[in-house]
């Protein structure tokens, strides 16, 4: 099994990127500097990472450069983000004992300054913004103005009175009551604190800020440009930047013009050098599934071995694929088998293993989208199968067992309708006998078509076919019961988060189920929707109904947008809104669903029939209703 969290081994050889990053991050001509390391959700940005504060940690020779590595999402439960960043660094610097030991009280004054900063932003929340344009100290004013609004909440009127003694406290201890002042103060003595320190470079590495809620982002992010980003400091984030862009425009909402892109034009700011990892191809996602399995089997020092020879003969800069022969004479079994395995590991389950996947990884890797995360992933769950079938003793083909995940990997819907079948026979799935038939004849270079099959079934669909042509073919002969025992929690349908949406149809799901959009806009973000070619329309529209599974008003809304401008999912929409229930089918739901009437009229009689027939819907009702749509159109 693996940990769904970064690798310390490099398995993807993204060494050379940890590399060029680490070069730029200690470059005194570079410096102050911000680097990105942009990539999608699971693309191995922190396995970079990792190997760049290995890098950073092991070069006594290029000066006092000193590292401190944060997860963003650290700061989720704080007040404030950017003075729990602030924070977090002057501990980092004042723990090093080898560097803080000359600083005496900086220290303090730093601190002081940073509870400023938070107490200031504390107070503006919690009271008018009149008031905080105030001139001067506004401390008393804000104290006698605060008991004069009707506070709900007793627990925060107290922490926000707590909040302005203390600026008082503060204000007598520094002598400045502005906030300006104080984050210009700030940037003064926290580039002096560096200089005094003796720090040739201190490099600020951020992980998984693309996990956290939007304000929590751009506060990061301000944090960073506004105190933080001063001489001899090297920043490094790993972002995915649709997200981070997302949490921009959240933040500052859209100009209306064309050709200004609030998002690009704040990220470009905030970013002087942006790295993207590009995704994997197909070739690189199967030659990592071989890799990890050899992880499982293989000791370290042997994997290292295996992994360094394979870079020495540029396997990976040559785009060439690893097969199981290569990696069995690497290893060399016959001398040193001995020596290769982790305890309780067999050399036939690794060779057996290597075979399985081997075959399936064509296929596999097309439907990974270049993203080691899903490999992972997916191998996990092949050993949590395999693992519960040893403890229950099944009798497993290890083979169909990888089959069947594929499928129910590629498409859920076929998957279930395979599960469908074996139901219906005892555990053979007779009906798939003649759509592989069809395949396999077609693949001997018979194009005769005997089977009466609709040539455009999903099916016959190439990523199918090529399915139905791995290795175990002819899988009505076998009995399906207990591979889909454990499978069964995928029968059953999965909510959004188990659609595997990528970043882009995951910001398509949350932008068309937006409900600050009026129809007027929805309807110009589905046309913006419908011409975006790279997504898989059908996946975002099951991420939608996923996403609106308990509240079917809301969905409604979307579904009748993208019912008239996506007549190849008609048919599924149809099926959604059938499914709203009695209580839920109301004058405005009537009314959106009359507007399918001049789109469609066959599609909307077969759903206006199946709530007045079948769900019993009042008639006289739903006749009102369109009645009076028919005559203000007509006005």
């Amino acid at each position: 099994m693996w940990a769904d969290n970064a690798s310390k081994i490099d398995m993807l050889s993204y060494e050379p990127y940890a590399e060029l990053i680490f070069e730029l991050a200690i470059s005194e001509r570079m410096n102050p500097v911000t680097i990105g390391l942009l990539g999608n959700w699971g693309s191995g940005k922190s396995t970079i990472l990792n190997l760049i504060e290995n890098k950073i940690n092991s070069c006594s020779d290029k000066g006092n450069i000193v590292s401190i590595f944060i997860n963003a999402w650290m700061f989720e439960g704080y007040d404030d983000a950017k003075t729990a960043l602030m924070e977090v660094i002057l501990r980092a610097i004042e723990e090093n004992k080898s560097i803080s030991q000359n600083l005496g009280d900086k220290f303090k004054k730093l601190r002081d300054r940073v509870d400023w900063i938070r107490l200031g932003g504390l107070v503006l929340k919690g009271i008018p913004m009149m008031l905080s344009l105030s001139m001067g100290n506004p401390l008393p004013l804000l104290l006698e103005s605060i008991k004069e609004i009707d506070w709900k909440d007793q627990k925060e009127l107290e922490k926000l009175q707590n909040a302005i003694l203390k600026m008082k406290d503060l204000i007598k201890e520094s002598g400045q009551d502005n906030v300006v002042e104080n984050i210009r103060k700030f940037r003064e003595e926290f580039e002096q604190l560096i200089n005094d320190s003796k720090i040739d470079n201190l490099i600020i590495i951020i992980d998984d800020l693309d996990r956290c809620n939007p304000d929590r982002i751009v506060e990061t992010l301000e944090a960073i440009k506004l105190f933080l980003s001063v001489k001899k400091t090297t920043f490094i984030i790993a972002m995915d930047e649709d997200v981070i862009r997302y949490s921009i425009k959240r933040k500052y909402p859209h100009i209306e013009k064309d050709d200004i892109d609030i998002s690009k034009d704040y990220l470009e700011k905030i970013i002087q050098l942006p790295i993207r990892i590009p995704e994997l191809s197909d070739l690189e996602v199967k030659n990592y599934m071989l890799l990890l399995i050899c992880e499982m089997f293989l000791k370290e020092s042997k994997l290292d071995e295996l992994l360094t020879i394979l870079k020495e003969k540029n396997i990976f800069v040559k785009g060439e694929i690893i097969n199981q022969n290569d990696i069995l004479s690497i290893l060399d079994l016959e001398q040193s088998e001995w020596d290769c395995f982790k305890n309780n590991m067999k050399r036939e389950d690794f060779e057996l293993q290597l075979d399985v996947f081997s075959r399936i990884s064509d296929i596999i890797a097309a439907t990974l989208k270049g993203n080691p995360r899903q490999a992972k992933r997916f191998l996990n769950t092949f050993y949590v199968r395999k693992k519960l079938s040893e403890i229950q003793k099944l009798n497993l083909d290890l083979s169909l067992l990888a089959k069947l995940m594929v499928i129910e990997y590629i498409n859920i819907d076929l998957f279930r309708e395979l599960y469908k079948w074996q139901l219906e026979n005892d555990g053979y799935a007779l009906a798939l006998q003649e759509i592989e038939e069809e395949v396999l004849k077609e693949e001997s270079g018979d194009n005769q078509h005997d089977n009466e099959i609709d040539q455009n079934s999903p099916w016959l669909k190439p990523i199918m076919k090529q399915w139905i042509k791995v290795e175990p073919t002819n899988l009505y002969n076998y009995d399906l019961r207990q591979y889909f025992y454990l499978a069964k929690e995928s029968i059953k349908e999965k909510n959004i988060s188990s659609l595997n949406l990528t970043a882009d149809e995951r910001k398509w799901v949350n932008e068309l189920c937006s409900e600050e959009l009026n129809d007027t806009f929805l309807e110009k973000k589905v046309e913006e929707f419908k011409v975006n070619n790279e997504i898989d329309h059908p996946k975002v529209v099951k991420g939608i109904i996923a996403k609106y599974q308990h509240d079917r008003r809301k969905k409604l809304r979307v579904l009748i947008f993208l019912y008239k401008h996506f007549p190849d999912l008609r048919k599924t929409l149809e099926e959604e809104i059938k499914k709203m229930k009695i209580n839920e089918v109301t004058l405005p739901e009537i009314t959106r669903i009359i507007t399918l009437k001049n789109v469609n009229a066959e599609g909307y009689q077969a759903i206006k029939k199946h709530f007045l027939e079948e769900k019993k819907l009042s008639n006289e009702l739903w006749e009102k209703i369109e009645s009076s749509f028919n005559k203000s159109k007509k006005g």
